[in-house]
C-alpha cells in the first residue's frame, strides 16, 4: 500500500514526517536503530524523472566507477543524474537508462528512501533554458581544450597537467612538515594543520565530487589520506547527496541543520533564546574552532549511524552491518589516534597543545572557506523552480580573479560554477567564471560575488547575527 502524502509549502512529505530543525536537539526518534542494525544493499534501484530503473548490471560499467553510481542507491537520483552529465548526449543517456527501467506495473509500489524516512520531496523543473545554454557554452569551452589537449571531453574537465605539478608541491610541502609536528617543534603547531588544510581543500573536495581524476579508483581512494576531514562516507551524504543537490532548502539541506539547537542558520529553524549568543564574533570563532572536529567528525557521523539520517534530512545508503561496524572503528580509531599520540611522546601541558591547537585551527580554516559562500543575507531564503538558477542565487562567488582566493579555498571563490558544473576540477573555474556571468545576465539571474575574504566573512557574520533574534517563519 502506498503511502498518503501531503503538501508541505514547495515539499511533498509523508504522514510521518517531522519537520528537522524544530526540535531543540538532535531528532533521533526519526529511525531509532542500532548502530548494529544490518541493512545490506541487494539491487541498485534508483528514480529519475518520475520514472525507476535497476542500475545493478550497469554499475561494473558506469564510467565515473560505482562508488558515484552507488549513491542514488534506493534515492530520487534526478538531481545528482543531471549535475553529473552537463556534457554527456542526451541520446546516449536517454538509450543507457532505456535497457534498465522498471516497467510502471512492477514499480507502483517501490519508494524512495526519502519517503521510507518521512523526509521532505522537493522537485524543480527539467529541462531549464539557462541550464541548456550553461551547458551548451562550457561543453564548448571543454571540447576546445580536449581538442588542443588531444584527450577526450571528460578527460578535459579532470585536473591538467598543471594541476597535478601545483598537488605535488602542496603535497611535498605538507609532508615537510611532519618531522617537525611530530617531535614537538612549536613552529610548525599552526603550519602543519594549516599545509594539511592546503592539500586537503584542494584533493578531497575535488576527488569527493569524481573531479580529480578521470579514473575513479583515484577518486575513491584520495579522500581516505586526510583524516582531519569528515569520513568519506558522511560527507557524500552530507555534501553531494544533500547540499549539493538542495542548497540552502532548510529541509533538504544539511548544512543549515548542523546543531540547529546551538546555532540558527535559517529562519524555518525554530528559535531558542541561546539562540541570542550567535550574534557575536566570540561565538562565531568558537563555533568554527569546534565544528569540525567535535561536529563534522565525531558527533554527526556518530548520529547518522544511530538513526540512519544525516542531520535528519539525508537517509543514509545501504550498508551491512560488517562495513557499518567497520566504519565505526574506522571513525574511533582515526580520532584516537590524531588526539591521543602527544601523550606518548610529549609532557603533558606540551601533549595538550598539540592534541588540540592543530585541530581547532584547521576547523577555524574549514569554516573560514566553507560558510562564506552560502550562509548570507542575501541568499539564505531565496530559491526558485529551476535548479539551474537556484544554484546560482543561493551561492556566492569571492574574490573572483585572486590566485591567492582560489589556491587558499581550493577554488571554493568559485563558488556559483562550482555549484553548477560539481564534476569539474577546480582548477578550471576560473575560466568558466566569464561564462557563466555573462549567462546569468543574459537570462537576468542575480550573480553574488563579494571582495574578498574579508567582505564575504563579515556579510557572514551579518547573517549569523541576523539569526539570533526571533523572526517567526515566513511562507
Amino acid at each position: 500500500m502506498e503511502a498518503e502524502v501531503e503538501r508541505v509549502g514547495e515539499f511533498k512529505a509523508t504522514r510521518n514526517y517531522v519537520k528537522p530543525g524544530t526540535t531543540g536537539r538532535p531528532n533521533l526518534r526519526l529511525q531509532p536503530l542500532s548502530v548494529f542494525t544490518t541493512s545490506k544493499p541487494t539491487r541498485l534501484l534508483t528514480k529519475i524523472h518520475g520514472k525507476w530503473y535497476d542500475l545493478t548490471e550497469f554499475e561494473r560499467l558506469h564510467p565515473g566507477g560505482p562508488v558515484t553510481l552507488g549513491l542514488a542507491r534506493g534515492r530520487d537520483a534526478t538531481i545528482m543524474f543531471e549535475s553529473h552529465h552537463p556534457f554527456t548526449d542526451r541520446k546516449i543517456l536517454d538509450a543507457i537508462l532505456m535497457k534498465y527501467e522498471i516497467s510502471s506495473s512492477n514499480s507502483r509500489n517501490l519508494e524512495t528512501l526519502e519517503q521510507r524516512y518521512g523526509v521532505a520531496e522537493h522537485s524543480f523543473q527539467w529541462p531549464s533554458a539557462f541550464g541548456e545554454a550553461l551547458k551548451f557554452d562550457v561543453k564548448q569551452y571543454f571540447e576546445s581544450e580536449a581538442k588542443r589537449r588531444n584527450i577526450s571531453l571528460r578527460e578535459a574537465t579532470k585536473a591538467t597537467p598543471a594541476r597535478w605539478i601545483e598537488i605535488s608541491i602542496l603535497g611535498a610541502l605538507y609532508l615537510s612538515t611532519f618531522p617537525g609536528f611530530f617531535t614537538g617543534d612549536w613552529r610548525f603547531l599552526l603550519l602543519f594543520p594549516l599545509m594539511a588544510w592546503l592539500i586537503g581543500v584542494n584533493t578531497f573536495h575535488d576527488a569527493t565530487h569524481f573531479a580529480l581524476s578521470a579514473n575513479w579508483r583515484w577518486n575513491a581512494l584520495v579522500p581516505y589520506a586526510y583524516p582531519f576531514f569528515s569520513s568519506p562516507f558522511a560527507w557524500y551524504h552530507q555534501h553531494n547527496i544533500g547540499h549539493h543537490s538542495y542548497p540552502n532548502l532548510s529541509d533538504r539541506d544539511p548544512d543549515v541543520l548542523h546543531y540547529y539547537w546551538m546555532k540558527r542558520e535559517h529562519r524555518e529553524v525554530k528559535w531558542f533564546p541561546r539562540h541570542r549568543n550567535q550574534s557575536t564574533w566570540w561565538y562565531m570563532l568558537l563555533w568554527w574552532g569546534v565544528a569540525v572536529e567535535v561536529g563534522m567528525a565525531i558527533m554527526e557521523d556518530a548520529w547518522m549511524l544511530q538513526s540512519n539520517l544525516y542531520n535528519e534530512v539525508v537517509p543514509m545508503m545501504a550498508i551491512s552491518g560488517l562495513r557499518r561496524i567497520a566504519h565505526i572503528l574506522g571513525r574511533v580509531l582515526t580520532i584516537g589516534v590524531i588526539h591521543a599520540w602527544p601523550f606518548f611522546t610529549m609532557t603533558w601541558g606540551k601533549a595538550f597543545a598539540f592534541s588540540l591547537i592543530p585541530y581547532l585551527f584547521f576547523s577555524i580554516v574549514f569554516m573560514m572557506n566553507t560558510q562564506i559562500n552560502h550562509l548570507l543575507p542575501h541568499i539564505i531564503h531565496v530559491s526558485d523552480v529551476d535548479w539551474y538558477k537556484h544554484q546560482v542565487i543561493t551561492a556566492q562567488d569571492f574574490g573572483v580573479g585572486s590566485k591567492f582566493c582560489h589556491l587558499f579555498s581550493g577554488g571554493l571563490n568559485y563558488q556559483v560554477v562550482h555549484h553548477l558544473f560539481p564534476t569539474v576540477n577546480h582548477c578550471h573555474l576560473p575560466k568558466l567564471q566569464p561564462i557563466v556571468a555573462r549567462l546569468c545576465e543574459k537570462y537576468d539571474v542575480p550573480y553574488v560575488t563579494a571582495r574578498g575574504y574579508i567582505h564575504a566573512i563579515q556579510l557572514h557574520h551579518l547573517h549569523t547575527s541576523n539569526m539570533s533574534t526571533k523572526v517567526e517563519h515566513v511562507e
